[in-house]
């Protein structure tokens, strides 16, 4: 809404809804097959339980106004509450899961829109501009489908452009499913080297939990878009999205990923960007002790109120 009021069009606004998820290690993955919803609530389909593409088991998400908040910059809700909510909500859907798999949480914000619906169309003020606004679930699935909408839209506002006939919409795969171990070379971890044993770079794993080998570093670091941080590359091939969440003291993945992206950009390593702390956690700390873990462990034991349920998971 904001570029769209740089011209004068004030025709909507983004309300951002925050939604917090816990991810649990791909060890919890069987607690279920399919994707469990609770009676759906006026903000949306409620807290869910489902297995991820990766095996992983993912609670949430939560469903919070941003825009009703007495200070949009502060959060009301403790964080405490908010995963009691989570994970009481989820634990009526799915009793059995263990929450000392539990390694990860974080959020996102839906693009809600004062129109209620997702804004496809030419602005009003300026027919040249065309919004693609107020996008939120299933607006993944729906990408494809939007961008055909929006290049009829950008030829009806009078755009003429030749189609480039070097352009391939398939893309080569950057993930490679693994036959357990097989192929594969796990290296001791001295800190310095990060192929310690001469192994193939195809046969060298950098991750360990995600098995992502250096040749698959390698060829994400030589895709047309540039990457300059170990979180980058999390979210290319999944190095360092395991359950240990690049400890240190276990393989030293996210020290393996910065050097192979260092020696492939020719950036220095200190350059090299590593996984932002704390982002949107909910937790305490990146590693979760045994008593944080005891901690969810009541959270999910104890009831929560009917205003917090109200005001956090509706």
């Amino acid at each position: 809404d904001k570029i769209a009021k740089m011209i004068g069009d004030e025709s909507f606004e983004i309300l951002p809804r925050l939604g917090e998820y816990v991810l649990l290690k791909k060890s919890s993955g069987a607690a279920c097959n399919h994707i469990l919803f609770p009676c759906p609530g006026p903000l949306g389909k409620g807290i869910l339980v489902q297995k991820t593409l990766w095996g992983n088991l993912i609670l949430g998400p939560t469903a919070r106004d941003q825009h009703e908040w007495p200070d949009p910059a502060v959060d009301p809700s403790a964080k405490d509450e908010i995963l009691q909510t989570i994970l009481s909500s989820c634990r009526k859907l799915v009793p059995s899961f263990k929450l000392e798999d539990t390694f990860n949480s974080f959020a996102g914000a839906r693009a809600k829109s004062s129109r209620g619906d997702w804004i496809i169309e030419r602005s009003a003020a300026d027919g040249e501009l065309i919004h693609a606004a107020g996008i939120d679930s299933p607006g993944i699935a729906g990408s494809p489908a939007i961008a055909l909408e929006v290049i009829e839209l950008l030829k009806q506002a009078g755009f003429d452009a030749p189609a480039d006939e070097t352009f391939n919409p398939k893309r080569a795969p950057i993930i490679f499913p693994k036959n357990g171990d097989e192929g594969l070379v796990y290296t001791p971890d001295d800190k310095e080297r990060i192929n310690a044993a001469g192994a193939a770079p195809r046969e060298n794993v950098v991750c360990k939990c995600e098995k992502v080998t250096e040749a698959e570093i390698v060829e994400a670091c030589r895709r047309s878009l540039p990457i300059d941080s170990t979180q980058a590359m999390r979210k290319r091939n999944r190095a360092g999205m395991g359950g240990c969440q690049g400890k240190p003291w276990n393989y030293g993945c996210e020290c393996r990923v910065a050097q192979i992206i260092a020696r492939e950009t020719e950036t220095p390593i200190a350059s090299v960007g590593r996984r932002p702390w704390k982002a949107t956690s909910q937790f305490k700390r990146r590693w979760l002790t045994d008593s944080d873990k005891a901690q969810l462990t009541e959270l999910a034991s104890s009831p929560v109120s009917p205003p917090a349920v109200a005001k956090i998971a509706q």
